[in-house]
């Protein structure tokens, strides 16, 4: 297998690094052996960084205007700006787990100061990437204005439209302060680049599985002193580098039967779901196995938030929520939740609410004990169903977008059909939705089972332990727990592989419906 390609991009106006500088940051941060090693590093670069200013007339008081165009005369070839510092972080860490880097500076293509430039270039680095790793600082809960000149040129060229479907995107922000916006500045961008066709993921197990990489720098050069922001950094890198190794080795391979639709029924009103859903059903069977699982038939409970979840240690089959009621909807779904290659949480969203049955908020809650269960759903992909009738107004798409993606999992486009005056409106685009969701979840799950037949470390969950009670979780007993149930994912997941994978022929490839 050929080692996939993360495309670094810095989205700052302050970048440290211009062309060749920027070029000769992948070579320095290749030869890094250790954290240690990049934490010299990145201290060495953000220094010189403050150094540069400095010379530039920060010491004489010079107006900033001043100051930039002359850091922009000195040459771009060495320090590392906050935005800089967790990309190469992020650019590290997926070149320790095998990828291939490049990066690249924004500004050197949409400068402060004229128009566009070199774009040909920046699209045929995009193009060849597998992967698009983007750190912005953040302005008002968004992203930078650089940011926004590049995924408008994503969005207006078709060439890189097409190029984008099944890429991997990850995210990087940089805020003033801890919870200074960086989480909204990420959502929207995934938003962005779920909606052009790209596959998502967050930060990884390591660091809690949220939205992406998340630092804070109140000044230049400071943000190498958030040491978790570094982490988180870290963890976005390693992520995107693992799907992209799984969607890389899926060139090679395919699965010999039908990826598996897990549909998950968390709303509906008037058995309206099911009406608008059986098409789409009956679209995907020709090429998926479908297992429904109906979250509403039995009433769920809301979480307790107990103080260690899931009450102990164990493998993914076993029910480890402390609620045991044997009519609550969780316990009766639990074996069903755990299969299928391709999640699909499925909603109706009516205008009246008269009605309504509703178990998304409760599930969500209960699901606490899977993510925490070592992330159950580590690497399946999720494509978010919603059926709305227009003028509702619930946003559940973005609510289980944002949900869903902490579970570990890979993300996709939510697939959205619009009812007006009881028609679907946009039936072309909900078919297509799924038999998106049918392709990429037939090569993810091909590339995680083929990983995992080679003992893959990227793809075996680290059990770092995720619950309150750290004296615990760091017992010794529960720590061999921990890598005994991972070792049973692993042994799980290497016997599926060889029931369900064979070789692609030579002349085969995946094509995205």
């Amino acid at each position: 297998m050929n080692a996939p390609l993360i495309l670094g991009v810095s989205a700052s106006l302050r970048n440290a690094r211009s062309k060749r500088g920027s070029d000769d940051l992948v070579g320095q941060i290749s030869t890094l052996v250790d954290r240690e090693a990049l934490n010299e590093f990145i201290d060495e670069q953000a220094n010189i960084h403050v150094e540069q200013f400095l010379e530039a007339g920060r010491s004489e008081g010079l107006p900033f205007d001043e100051l930039y165009l002359r850091l922009r005369k000195m040459g771009g070839h060495r320090g590392l700006s906050n935005s800089e510092v967790c990309l190469a972080a992020a650019l590290w860490a997926a070149k320790n787990q095998g990828c291939d880097i490049e990066n690249i500076a924004l500004h050197d293509h949409f400068p402060a100061d004229g128009e566009a430039r070199d774009l040909d270039d920046l699209k045929e680095r995009v193009m060849r990437a597998d992967g698009i790793l983007l750190s912005s600082p953040v302005y008002f809960g968004d992203r930078s204005s650089l940011s926004q000149n590049f995924i408008e040129l994503l969005r207006g060229d078709p060439e890189l439209r097409e190029a984008m479907k099944a890429k991997i995107y990850a995210g990087l922000a940089v805020g003033a302060k801890r919870n200074g916006g960086q989480e909204t500045t990420l959502i929207y961008q995934m938003l962005d680049f779920l909606n052009l066709g790209a596959l998502a993921v967050g930060n990884d197990s390591e660091t809690t599985s949220q939205y992406g990489g998340t630092a804070h720098a109140g000044d230049i050069g400071t943000v190498v002193a958030d040491k978790y922001g570094i982490d988180t950094s870290l963890g976005t890198g390693r992520r995107i580098a693992r799907v992209a190794k799984q969607m890389k080795s899926a060139e090679e391979v395919r699965l010999r039967d039908k990826p598996i639709l897990n549909f998950w029924s968390l709303q509906d009103s008037g058995g309206q779901l099911g009406k608008w859903m059986q098409p789409l059903l009956d679209s995907a069977k020709p090429n998926a196995d479908i297992i429904q699982c109906d979250l509403l038939s039995q009433p769920i409970r809301p979480c307790l938030a107990c103080d260690i979840c899931p009450i102990h240690v164990g493998p993914d089959q076993e029910y480890r929520c402390i609620i045991k009621r044997k009519s609550d909807g969780v316990v009766a779904a639990h074996q069903d939740l755990l299969s299928g290659d391709v999640i699909v949480p499925a909603v109706f969203s009516p205008v009246d609410r008269q009605g309504l049955e509703t178990a998304y908020q409760e599930f969500m809650e209960r699901s606490r004990y899977l993510r925490r269960g070592d992330y159950v759903f580590t690497d399946r992909l999720v494509a978010p169903l919603v059926i709305e009738e227009v003028g509702a107004n619930e946003n559940l798409d973005i609510r289980l977008m944002t949900s869903f993606i902490r579970h570990h999992t890979v993300m996709m486009k939510p697939i959205i059909g619009l009812i007006y005056e009881d028609k679907l409106i946009n039936e072309a685009e909900v078919l297509q939705g799924m038999a998106d969701a049918v392709a990429a979840g037939a090569k993810l799950a091909a590339g995680r089972l083929a990983m995992a037949s080679l003992n893959d470390e990227s793809v075996r969950y680290n059990p770092v332990g995720y619950v309150l009670s750290r004296e615990k979780d760091n017992d010794p007993i529960t720590m061999n727990q921990r890598a005994k149930s991972s070792d049973e994912r692993m042994t799980r997941l290497g016997a599926e592989a060889k029931t369900r994978l064979e070789t692609q022929q030579p002349d085969e490839k995946f094509i995205a419906s």
